[in-house]
């Protein structure tokens, strides 16, 4: 039995296929500025900057990939990462660093969105030694994860550290009859 807002079901087998969604900076006006130059989708969003200047945010493959593709389309590509070096797959290491129109900024986060009716630029803080600069910008780019839509069952179906459903090869929870597939 599957207890909903619309009532109770039966049923053989439930399949959970919540998904996932981009975790956000969390930085004051990023909810505002989203379709308004703040994106999560390169593959989606990037084509509507091309030959302008933007920005990815992020060390992961997803971060290097979106900055690669990118680079494609933009005049220039700044790559802003927490740490001092890609936490990326080695694949993307060369063809980032041989990218002309792609600059690193290493040991930095965003601290700050600039804008009037849309972005106009970002002010970033290096981590190590506090210096702040502002970066002009048309775009920006978070990729700094995903976080599992999994809240609706939590507490009932077994998740590992990271919210995301356990699931056996068979795609089985906890749960006699209820599976997990997708992201």
């Amino acid at each position: 039995r599957l207890q909903t807002s619309d009532g109770e079901f039966s049923a053989r087998a439930v399949i959970i296929a919540t998904g996932a969604d981009h975790r956000a900076l969390g930085i004051d006006g990023e909810q505002d500025l989203v379709g308004r130059g703040v994106a999560y989708c390169a593959a989606c969003d990037g084509m509507l900057f091309r030959g302008k200047t933007v920005a990815v945010v992020g060390g992961g493959n997803s971060a290097a990939a979106d900055a690669l593709l990118l680079s494609r389309v933009a005049k220039k590509v700044y790559l802003i990462h927490r740490r001092d070096s890609l936490r990326a797959t080695k694949i993307y290491h060369a063809p980032l660093k041989n990218a002309e129109n792609v600059e690193f900024r290493w040991n930095s986060a965003v601290v700050e969105l600039l804008s009037d009716e849309k972005l106009s630029g970002i002010r970033i803080k290096n981590l190590q030694n506090g210096e702040e600069e502002e970066i002009e910008l048309d775009g920006l780019f978070v990729s700094v994860g995903r976080k599992p839509a999994t809240e609706l069952v939590a507490g009932q179906i077994h998740l590992d550290e990271g919210g995301y459903i356990l699931a056996d090869e068979n795609t089985r929870t906890n749960i006699a009859g209820v599976y997990a597939v997708g992201d």
